[in-house]
């Protein structure tokens, strides 16, 4: 079932990405929901080194796959169950020309959800809408609407049910570098699926305008508390080299480095350490092309 391009479950790396949404609303334009890309051209391999002793050793098995078509599109990402090496869960995003529209989950091979965007006319995202399968059919189960300043920001989220009764409403601020700094959440019959209620962050930028430190401060929708602080290094290129992150008390709960490929500007390792500074994950990327449609001739993009 899952596409049939398991495609060399051998090595390597990761990176974070951030979405993030836009401008000030309305005219909504529904497009088809889209088709799923079939080329296969450039495949990422995130990979997870064994570790023995809070040191790494040679051995490694996949962990991620992002799959990409030759016009760059991301449309399959594999997880790998690092305790069976076996692909579970992965997403297939469908798209209309360059614009994907249809996000499709799968948890244990079954289908989990779906979902669909619609656009402004300027192409920003502007509502979500989520099903779910029930007794073989999928049913809309909440749309979550969103609106902008004028700078492309997204100032509040709203989420409805099916029945168009209210989930829950988001509203954020932003500090003068477009960093969320404050958000608040009316819970009515729902809550985001991050389960914070509400946020206040502290923020330092160094001469070049590179967030160089944040205090954050949580309450949760079950009312908990979590506060943190976190530290971030950059190299020349303005790449994150480094995070720590400390409790409210200024003791290291964990420390990440980030490896950049020299002259390619393209994350290498992702290495992980506990609040003692043991090494807990060691993540490796790998980036491969495969050029003739069987893929068969697989070429390592050093």
């Amino acid at each position: 079932m899952l596409f049939g391009i398991i495609l060399n479950l051998q090595v390597l790396k990761m990176k974070h990405l951030v979405i993030i949404f836009l401008l000030v609303s309305i005219p909504l334009h529904t497009h088809s929901q889209g088709t799923r890309p079939q080329n296969v051209y450039r495949v990422t391999v995130t990979s997870r080194y064994v570790l023995e002793g809070f040191e790494r050793t040679s051995r490694f098995f996949a962990v991620n796959q992002e799959i990409y078509d030759s016009l760059g599109r991301l449309h399959t990402e594999i997880d790998f169950d690092w305790e069976t090496r076996y692909p579970n869960n992965y997403r297939w995003h469908y798209f209309d020309s360059l614009l994907k529209v249809r996000t499709e989950y799968y948890t244990d091979e079954m289908l989990d959800r779906r979902v669909v965007l619609e656009y402004t006319s300027d192409t920003l995202v502007a509502r979500e809408l989520h099903y779910r399968p029930v007794n073989g059919d999928t049913i809309l189960t909440r749309t979550i609407d969103y609106s902008y300043n004028s700078g492309g920001l997204p100032l509040q989220k709203e989420a409805l049910s099916d029945r168009g009764r209210r989930l829950y409403r988001s509203r954020i601020q932003y500090d003068d570098r477009g960093t969320e700094v404050r958000r608040r959440v009316n819970t009515g019959r729902g809550v985001p699926d991050d389960q914070i209620r509400r946020l206040d962050r502290e923020t330092e930028y160094d001469s070049a305008g590179l967030l160089v430190s944040e205090k954050v401060s949580l309450r949760m929708t079950d009312r908990s508390r979590r506060v943190y602080s976190r530290n971030y290094n950059y190299d020349d290129n303005g790449n994150m080299t480094g995070m720590t992150e400390f409790d409210d008390k200024g003791n290291q709960l964990r420390r990440t480095e980030y490896v950049w490929q020299s002259g390619r500007n393209r994350l290498q390792r992702i290495i992980t350490y506990d609040a003692g500074d043991n090494m807990e994950m060691y993540l490796a990327k790998r980036y491969e092309i495969y050029r003739t449609s069987d893929r068969r001739h697989r070429v390592i993009d050093y």
